[in-house]
């Protein structure tokens, strides 16, 4: 499960922008159309960390989620 980490409630246009976190924890909008430059939105959202998976949630918050680690066997 998800766990929200910062609450922003941002008012977000899918139609024209494609949000995302950057590496350094900013969201950030970028035209659909690819034309333009970066934007970023809110600085400094989140403080990373390696161990989880960061988005957007469907509330405009920013949330996380715990990495799968993959193609490692468990010793039995």
């Amino acid at each position: 499960m998800a766990e929200k980490v910062n609450k922003l409630g941002l008012k977000r246009d899918y139609s024209k922008y494609l949000y995302f976190l950057d590496k350094d924890g900013n969201v950030c909008q970028k035209a659909k159309s690819g034309d333009g430059k970066t934007e970023v939105v809110v600085k400094n959202a989140v403080d990373r960390d390696n161990q989880f998976l960061y988005f957007i949630d469907k509330d405009g918050d920013v949330s996380r989620s715990p990495r799968v680690t993959r193609g490692k066997n468990k010793a039995a």
